[in-house]
């Protein structure tokens, strides 16, 4: 596989990472995953404003160029997927270490661009939901790195480990006040007589592009919606639920805890959602 390291593209095997790196010894850097459909990225320049917004929070000398990076794209889809879509994901790193345990950095960010074939979720998740837990490890609302996909990722790991080892395909996270946060790598969205529910941002939460894209949706379509402060059993007695993230678009959620959330899954305002969802990528990019 090919693979874009620092503007240049080879193979994966000569993309090296040193040990020096400060990602490696402290997982300073930053991620953005996407979905490519037909060659094409969807929202690639949202992405990359999220990106930027999180190397001047993390003081990262990178402003990820649209033009080099839709550039490094296309040539890796050329290079790594026959056809069909694909799974982006632009990584930064903070650099060379030299000695400052700061933010400070004299050396440039390692930055690497992976692009492969489109694998998804399991086809179950979408027919009968996912099954999640609440999971005990609580997100910190007031953490400055809330809002930004750092390297250092274990939390989430975390989380999804618990998931595995109690019989779950997924976790959402509360955060310190107790309320509902988001999933592991997805944000949460519950429907309740028709109005779709989702936390606000100040949860502690990703401010999520397909996120956005369903608040978009929601406006156009005049879906009610609100963001707000929610706790656990709302989730538990919610009518439907689902997840929404850039990989997997939205994806529905069928149980908490061993219990079954509505009547049926996907529910009504689910399945609309995910329609109007794949209608706007459609859109945008002309397919």
């Amino acid at each position: 596989m090919k693979v874009c390291f620092n503007g240049a593209v080879m193979d994966e095997r000569e993309a090296k990472i040193p040990v020096s790196d400060r990602g490696v010894l402290f997982g300073d850097g930053l991620f953005e995953t996407l979905r490519a459909y037909q060659g094409r990225p969807f929202r690639l320049e949202r992405h990359l404003e999220r990106m930027r917004e999180g190397c001047r929070a993390l003081r990262l000398d990178y402003d990820a160029p649209s033009h080099e990076i839709s550039g490094a794209v296309s040539d890796l889809y050329r290079c790594n997927v026959v056809s069909g879509d694909a799974y982006v994901r632009i990584t930064v790193t903070g650099g060379h270490f030299e000695g400052s345990r700061t933010l400070e950095r004299s050396s440039r960010p390692n930055v690497f661009i992976v692009v492969k074939p489109f694998e998804g979720y399991p086809e179950e998740y979408y027919r009968r939901g996912m099954r999640v837990i609440i999971s005990r490890v609580r997100a910190n609302e007031s953490s400055p790195l809330s809002g930004i996909k750092s390297n250092n990722y274990l939390v989430n790991l975390l989380r999804k480990q618990e998931a595995k080892d109690r019989g779950a395909d997924d976790a959402v996270t509360l955060n310190g006040a107790g309320f509902l946060a988001e999933g592991t790598s997805a944000n949460l969205f519950m429907a309740r007589r028709g109005k779709l529910l989702t936390p606000a941002l100040s949860c502690g939460i990703l401010p999520g592009i397909t996120r956005e894209a369903v608040l978009e949706i929601c406006e156009e379509y005049g879906i009610p919606c609100e963001t707000g402060d929610y706790l656990p059993d709302e989730l538990r007695t919610a009518d439907e639920a689902f997840f929404s993230v850039s990989t997997g678009e939205i994806v529905p959620i069928g149980e908490v805890e061993g219990n079954r959330i509505g009547f049926r899954c996907p529910g009504p305002l689910t399945t609309r959602i995910a329609d109007a969802y794949r209608a706007l990528v459609r859109r945008e990019l002309s397919l």
